[in-house]
């Protein structure tokens, strides 16, 4: 008995044993930033702005919208995916967690042998016959002497984390993109109305130009005036005509859906609502560390850190236990009674002496991996705050734009009005008015043009910040949030 409990004891020694780590010192690059009040702050409507909600495409106020960022976060393969290699690594911990622990085995086995009359284990002079049952619990373990498997473990936990921001990072892109190329379809449907109208127009001033030319009342020069109009309308009507087919395209396959219900019930959509989104000024480093990228490649950073430590321990003596714990017996019948009980203790000590150089090169292989973690997490931070700082000036210099086309616009708008009202009375010609209509026409196809890219500058803002500009919550909590609706019908 006392046997026993020592074995127990030996073994539970081990799972206790405070295991030291090989594994270097890790220095992290600070990234000190913060946003320039100039680049930040609003100027305009400051009363009409709001904060960036975690949901930040609704408050756009699209129903389509709304339901085709839905339809994405369903069936979009690339957040599949994501997702899948998120439980791959999840699954990875969970092997390497359970290196850490004793592996115990359940063996029963049975034999029966003929002992020869002349073999020399034979006293008796006869042939002899026997029975050997054996049934027990095997237990193998391998002591982390040197953090081996705990490092492993903890690389594996990094490269969990990795995950979770690399699926964190592909639904923001996969909302950013919807939302941008849904906003594109939504343009060049307003355009390819618009330039129907102005084609039309460009088609009547034409045939206008042309009667004339035909009794002399203008010259060749008026009416090919006329048919390079009518050629660079065609031409705009038909490139919006195509633009809308490609980002529709575009949105199916972000999607996985046909898009039928939503954009084919009735052929219209809803009017753009313009959202001002406040971006709070003096924004710390902290909040930026947390862009899904950035928060990735750390990770991966620490990962490689911790597996320079696991290749550093094939230098160093390994030490196993293996035990046995159970019964043997020549007969069934008396397997699991007292005096057939056996044990067994052992253990193996490995020395490596010589081996041409694979333990040296795979150590240096973990630190040229390390040290590509760390470039790649420099590069993911200059890029991250490049894109915040071109978003946000791209931000400020497209909303001046917008300021001035829809001055513009409106002034070509008021002109149309005032065209028609002459026409009407008889004050002014056919081709006057109908000029002045096709004006305001591209006028309103170029703030179009300037409202969608204005409405994809925030986007593009809200994507740079990692999807907002507050504190996360626990990222495993909202992923599992998240994920509830993806659909993963397709396992069996």
């Amino acid at each position: 008995m006392n046997k026993i409990i020592s074995i127990s004891a030996i073994a539970s020694f081990t799972l206790l044993i405070s295991a030291c780590s090989l594994s270097p010192n890790l220095n992290i690059p600070e990234a000190n930033y913060s946003i320039d009040n100039k680049l930040g702050a609003l100027s305009w409507e400051k009363e009409n702005n709001s904060s960036i909600t975690k949901n930040w495409w609704k408050d756009f106020d699209d129903e389509n919208l709304n339901k085709v960022v839905d339809l994405a976060l369903k069936n979009n393969n690339d957040l599949k995916l994501a997702f899948i290699h998120m439980e791959q690594a999840a699954a990875q911990l969970g092997i390497d967690f359970s290196s850490l622990l004793p592996k115990f085995d359940g063996s029963a086995s049975g034999s029966r042998a003929k002992t020869a009359i002349n073999a020399p284990s034979n006293r008796t002079g006869e042939v002899s016959y026997g029975n050997d049952f054996k049934m027990g619990l095997n237990l193998s373990y391998e002591i982390d002497l040197w953090g081996k498997y705990r490092d492993t473990y903890r690389a594996s936990k990094s490269s969990f984390k990795a995950s979770e921001y690399d699926y964190e990072a592909a639904r923001l892109s996969v909302i950013s993109n919807t939302v941008q190329t849904y906003f594109n379809l939504v343009n060049a449907y307003e355009n390819e109305n618009a330039l129907k109208e102005a084609y039309k127009s460009a088609k009547e001033i034409y045939r206008i130009n042309d009667e004339k030319f035909q009794v002399g009342a203008v010259g060749e020069y008026e009416l090919a005036q006329a048919r390079a109009n009518l050629e660079s309308m065609a031409l705009q009507y038909n490139e919006a005509k195509l633009n809308k087919e490609n980002y529709l395209k575009a949105l199916k396959i972000l999607t996985s859906n046909d898009l039928n219900d939503i954009l084919y019930k009735n052929q219209s959509y809803q009017v753009f609502n313009l959202k001002e989104f406040d971006i709070p000024t003096g924004i710390s480093s902290t909040i930026l560390l947390q862009r899904p990228d950035i928060g990735s490649s750390l990770e991966k950073l620490t990962q490689q850190n911790y597996l320079v430590g696991v290749a550093r321990t094939a230098f160093l003596p390994s030490l196993s236990l293996t035990g046995l714990l159970g019964f043997e017996s020549g007969d069934l019948d008396t397997l699991v009674k007292g005096g057939s009980k056996t044990w067994n203790i052992g253990g193996n000590f490995t020395l490596p002496i010589f081996h041409w150089g694979e333990i040296y090169q795979n150590v240096n292989l973990a630190k040229l991996n390390k040290d590509e973690a760390f470039v790649n997490y420099q590069n993911t931070l200059i890029t991250a705050f490049g894109e915040i700082r071109y978003a946000l000036v791209a931000r400020k210099t497209i909303r001046l734009q917008y300021d001035n086309a829809q001055a513009s616009e409106q002034s070509y708008k008021r002109i149309y009005e005032i065209a028609k009202e002459r026409y009407d009375i008889g004050e002014m010609s056919l081709q006057d008015y109908l000029e002045a209509r096709q004006n305001w026409l591209n006028a309103a196809v170029a703030f179009n043009n300037i409202k969608y890219s204005y409405a994809n500058s925030i986007i593009d803002v809200i994507k740079a910040f990692g999807g907002g500009f507050e504190q996360s919550e626990d990222t495993s909590k909202n992923i599992k949030e998240e994920t509830k609706n993806l659909d993963m019908s397709f396992r069996e």
